[in-house]
Order: C-alpha cells, then structure tokens, then sequence
C-alpha cells in the first residue's frame, strides 16, 4: 500500500466537495481530491455521444446571480471569469389538462398570470407569494447573522425568524393551503414538486420555496458549455492553488486513531494520511462503512441510520440527440412540466408503483439554454420522471447489482420505461422517433453506479417536513471530519456549492480553534429518545360523539394527571394554541367572576401543541412551566394552585380534533361539561367567554 500526505483529503468530487477543496486550496492548504469516478461534478456532470453532449442531471442553476446563494463561491472560486452564464427567461411552461401556464423569471409577472387564470384567487396568490418571499429574506438573514455571530439564543429564534421556522416545520402543502383554495391552482402552483422529489402533502415547505423564490427573485441560469463547464472551471481553481484531483480513486476506508481521522484508504491500495479529511460522499457510507459504528457514538449512529433509511428518490432519465432543430422549428420551451391531472399525490403514487404512462414528467430543451450542446440543425432534450430504486424488486436485479448493466431482465425492464416516456413525448413533439440518432436511458441502478449514493438518491436526503429538524451538519463526532454537499444541506447543485463553503469556513474555525454556529442548520436540542408525549390514551382517540375522549393528561408545572372523562364538577374545557392563549386567559377571568371556586367550576386549558416541532418541546414546556408558576404566585394560599391553573399540553393535537374543533390556531374553542361529564355544549367563535357562561347557566350550574 503507497502512503502519501496532505493537509487535506476531500473525498467526492461533487460539487460540495469541488467546492471545500478551492476554499481549502486557496487558504494555503495540500489539498487531495479523490473521486471514483472518471470526471469532476457528480451528478452535475456531462457524457458525449458523437458530437452530442448531454448534461446528466442541469436542468437550471438558482444561484448563480448577483445575491443569490452561491455567487459568492462561483466569484470567490475564480468560476464566473472562466464561465458566461446565461439567465433564462420564460423559466420554464407547465401543461395540465385545462391549463397552460409559461412561467415568467419576474415574480411580479408569474403572479399577474396566476391572477389572470385564477381571478377569483387573486388575494390569496398574492398573498402566498408574499409570505414565500417573508421565507427567503428571513433565511437569508439567518445566515447573514450566523456571518456576523449576531443570531440570537436559541430559545428567541421562532421570535426573530417565524417565516423561516414555519416553512421549516410543516409540510408545502399546509403552508400554501393557507393562502390557496381552488385545487388545481394549488397543483399549478405547485409544478416544480419533483424538484423536491415529495409530493405537497410531505415535501417540506422549506425545501420548495428556497429554490423557487431563489429562482425568481434573483435568476435561473444555465451555464455555456454545460454542468462540466463549471466542474472543469473548479478543477482549474484547486489546481491553480496546487490542488489535485485523482479520479477512480474509490474510498473505502477511514483509518481512526485515539478518535480523530488520520487517513484514508482506497480500493486500489492508495493510503493518505491528512490533518483534515472532508467527505462528500454520503453520510451513510461516511460513518457507518469509511468510519465504522464502533468508532461513534450510539445517538449519531442512530441519526445517520435513519438518514440512511430516507433517501431522496430516484429518477428515469431518456437522453436524446435528434437530427433535427427544434430551435429553427420554434419549440419555444426550454422546461415543458407535463400533468395528466390536477393531482400532485396521485402522480406520486404513479411514480412510486412505477408507472411511468402515467407520472408527470419534464422535456428539457438544452439547445434552448445553450445550442454548443449539438452539432448544427440538431437538438438535445432529455425526459425526466422521479423513480423508486424498488421498482420490480430493484428493476430486476433482485438487489444483485454485479455487472447489473448485463442483465437481460433489467435491460428489458429499463428499455420498456424508456419508450413508456419516448410515447408520452411525442404527443407534445410529433415525430420525435424518427430524428433520434442518440438515444440513452438511465435509471436508479444508473444513478448508484455513478454516486453511490443509497437508492440512486438525487436529492440527498428525502426533503421530508422533518428534515430541518434533525439535520446531519458538516460537523461529526470525529472532530477532524466534516461532511459536506446535498446530504447535508440541501438538494441542489447552487446549495452543494454553497455546502462546500459553509464546511471550508467550519474546518477553518476548527483549525483557529473557534466556535462557530451552523450558517444553514438550526443546531436543535434533540429530545432524549425515551421522550414520549404526556397523553396517556385509554384506547385510540375517535370523533366526539357526544361523550369526551377518554384520554389523560398531564398539566404543565403541577404534573397533575386530568382525565377528562372522570371530571366530576361542571368544567369549561378552553382549546387553544399559543398564538390565542389569551382567549384562554379572558375565558378564565370570566369565569372566575362568577365561579370563583374550582369546586363549583373547573377551567381546564388544553393547549394544542402539534404545530410545535418535536425540538422546540422543551422550550414549550419551559414556557407553560414558567406560565402555571407565575399564575400560582398570585393566588391566595388557601387556593391551591393545581386546582386553578391547569394548563394541559395536547401534543399532537389528537384531543382537539377528536371533540371536532379545528384551527384553533385562529379561533379558540370552548367545551362545556356538566356534574355528570356530559358536554353540554361545544362553541368555536367570537365570544366563547359569554357563551361559556350561558351554557353553565342552561345547565343550572
């Protein structure tokens, strides 16, 4: 085995690890690039087929304006004076079956023509479009104070950023449905899911606006020259500085010694030993395989293991080179998104039983970004579908993926996908089959073959409405070993770029022996994996049917057990959230003036809990803590406090929609119990003090 040294050792030439390896060249460091494959970029690279070039996976770059994610790493990584990036605009043209919508780069222009096809949802487009834009500025601005190390304490952050963390705690299907109600401008809307690679009802909102409203309000670009324009510019830069890159360099190994990272090891028999090893290879491989679970602790293990359970999809790919110009015939689209129907979960489902007659699907147009790509009077276009790695127990393989790209039953099973997609074109370009000189088709097995990434994920992890919330960081329990690219933070070729960076500044600190917060991650206090909720449900929770559930809880502060079946004086039962707790409190003064005695009258607070993500129940906790103990304070002695303050965490929610009240989020609930526990009366309005009061009286109470 030849043992060599460096300073540092970037595992992966993906653009996250492209990236960290100019930033670390360029700080003076020797810097090993070793990758197993033969180009530079990952997924953003290119093959040639004759004279025909195909981008493997750049449909359009977000970040490559002025402001915008990553232009501060394309300038500081000398890329834009090698590279013209050109801005498209129309964006891209989404087709459904009574609509069509071309897609305007301005914001401003997008919305008029949602509002000219959508009259009747003019407020609540703009509306939506609004609060989007509340998103990324306030993103924007969390990393900016990370830069500045002037980001608030952790407790203050729903405070300070509240657009960001309610995009980064619920799904885009909730946070659109608050503003849009008409069903297909909701599936309109949302066109570019796949981009995400969930559906609206999982797909974390955070994921879907980041690159849209970065989309729109500062650009979508293509590169001249393709995705490996870009590569080959990063690869000049690490070299420039006295970088290297070795291709078909597979890491198998990271060698650890009294818990730090000393080398490397690759499957040829290269050693390399380094101060600093930054891997862009996946998490999974990383740490479980390269480091191994004995050098780790339990908790991270457990972490990267479900990490590694929840890749992003897949995806089914046919690459065409056509004698034939579309540019000269007019096809004026360089994205053209086709839907057979308004129903984004529908297509999901489709996508995930793999069948692709019926999946959305997107005809990329290059020669529209960028005519070098084809010879004269010719065309390059890929179809694209999102694909699961399971199809046909692993197309075929049956998880036996020696020389896969030989195997009968898998070769049928990806050519029958193909021409499933090459029908499905031809409606929208007729004659499409007879221009085709090249034609390739790739699939889940073809993505693993290239990334190694766990299930041919193109995204990185699944973009799921919990992935803010238990984030890998670049930082690991090895504290000379950092992670980058799109497992890490974000799908995306800007935001891997943008990842590369953020873990050259981190190893950075590492090395001035600071601390520095996470620019993109929230660093959450994960609760203890023995948490559970404080309900405690005697069988599952129905619809009310004029009984209450039969459920108990646990009040805040006096951990006093309430079951609400069993309370055996009159009650008002007061549903609410955080953000109309103070209805609770007025409906509570009301009745105290009348009922001042908890025997005559008891007041239960049951606070809806379930728009809290699970990290921030601590905090939640702490704050109806401090709230019963500050309330007990002002009671007289001879009122003991559990009897007047009760205050009952409904952490899922599960007993506010079991009694048939919702949104109490907007407008709290009151539920009216008699002697015997029987409802005397539900209301959700205006005046629930005053309606309170009059059912207890109705009841002779």
């Amino acid at each position: 085995m030849t043992t060599e040294k460096f300073d540092v050792v970037v595992i992966g030439a993906g653009l996250g690890g492209l990236s960290a390896a100019g930033y670390m060249a360029k700080a003076g460091k020797s810097v090993l690039v070793l990758e197993h494959h033969t180009v530079p970029g990952g997924y953003a690279s290119e093959f040639r087929r004759g004279h025909y070039r195909f981008d493997v996976a750049l449909h359009v770059l977000d970040g490559a304006g002025p402001g915008n994610w990553a232009y501060s790493v394309l300038s500081d990584l000398v890329v834009l004076d090698k590279v013209t990036f050109h801005r498209l605009d129309p964006f891209y043209t989404a087709r459904f079956p009574e609509h069509e919508i071309t897609v305007s780069a301005d914001p401003l222009a997008y919305e008029a023509e949602l509002v000219r096809l959508f009259p009747h949802e003019a407020d609540g487009i703009r509306d939506l479009i609004d609060a989007m834009i509340e998103v990324l500025y306030e993103t924007r601005r969390y990393i900016a104070d990370g830069q500045l190390g002037r980001r608030p304490p952790f407790e203050q952050i729903p405070a300070k950023y509240p657009h960001m963390l309610a995009a980064m705690t619920q799904s885009w299907g909730d946070f659109m449905t608050q503003h849009l109600h008409d069903s297909q401008l909701q599936a309109v809307f949302s066109t570019l899911w796949p981009y995400g690679g969930l559906p609206p009802s999982t797909l974390s909102a955070a994921s879907f606006i980041f690159p849209v409203m970065s989309f729109h309000l500062f650009g979508a670009y293509y590169p001249e020259g393709g995705s490996q324009a870009v590569n080959r510019a990063l690869e000049k830069t690490i070299k420039a500085y006295g970088g290297e890159i070795r291709y078909r360099q597979t890491v198998n190994h990271i060698e650890i010694r009294d818990g730090m990272a000393v080398a490397v090891e690759t499957e040829k028999g290269l050693r390399v030993e380094a101060d600093i090893i930054i891997s862009n290879a996946n998490p999974p491989d990383t740490m479980l395989k390269f480091v191994g679970r004995e050098h780790l602790p339990e908790g991270y293990v457990r972490k990267v293991e479900r990490a590694r359970d929840k890749p992003a999809i897949s995806s089914l790919v046919v690459y065409l080179g056509l004698e034939r110009d579309l540019l000269a015939e007019g096809w004026p689209h360089h994205a053209l998104f086709i839907m057979d129907n308004y129903d984004h979960e529908v297509n999901y489902q489709a996508v995930m039983a793999g069948r692709f007659k019926d999946s959305g699907l997107v005809i990329i147009h290059h020669n529209h970004a960028d005519p070098t790509c084809a010879p004269e009077g010719c065309s390059v276009i890929s179809i694209m579908t999102l694909a699961p790695w399971d199809y046909a127990n692993q197309w075929g393989t049956g998880g036996d993926l020696t020389n896969y790209s030989q195997n009968p039953h898998y070769l049928k099973l990806k050519q029958d996908a193909g021409e499933k997609l090459l029908t499905r074109a031809e409606k929208h370009l007729p004659g499409l089959r007879e221009a085709i000189k090249h034609m390739e088709v790739a699939t889940p097995l073809t993505n693993y073959r290239y990334s190694l990434n766990p299930g041919g994920s193109i995204y990185g992890l699944e973009p799921a409405t919990n992935a803010y919330l238990e984030p890998l960081s670049e930082k690991t329990p090895i504290l000379n070993l950092f992670m980058t690219g799109a497992w890490i933070h974000g799908g995306g070729m800007c935001i891997a770029l943008l990842s590369g960076q953020i873990t050259a500044r981190t190893v950075r600190a590492y090395l001035d022996g600071e601390e520095i917060a996470s620019l993109m991650g929230i660093d959450f206090p994960l609760p203890e994996e023995d948490d559970s909720s404080p309900a405690e449900i005697s069988d599952e929770v129905k619809p009310m049917d004029g009984e209450i559930p039969a459920v108990t809880l646990t009040a805040a502060g006096s951990g006093r057990k309430v079951a609400l079946r069993e309370i055996s004086v009159p009650a008002v039962l007061i549903f609410h959230t955080q953000e109309t707790e103070t209805v609770g409190s007025t409906v509570n003064q009301a009745i105290r003036e009348k009922y001042a005695l908890a025997s005559s009258v008891m007041v239960v607070n049951v606070t809806d809990l379930h728009r809290v993500p699970r990290p921030f129940r601590k905090i939640a906790e702490r704050v109806m803590r401090k709230s019963y103990q500050e309330t007990a304070s002002r009671l007289p002695q001879e009122m003991p406090a559990e009897e007047y303050v009760v205050i009952l965490p409904d952490w899922d929610g599960a007993v506010t929609r079991a009694v048939g009240l919702r949104d109490v989020n907007e407008t709290a609930g009151v539920i009216v119990l008699d002697h015997a526990g029987d409802v005397i009366g539900v209301y959700q309005g205006d005046d629930p003090a005053s309606v309170a009061l009059a059912l207890l009286a109705k009841a002779g109470v």
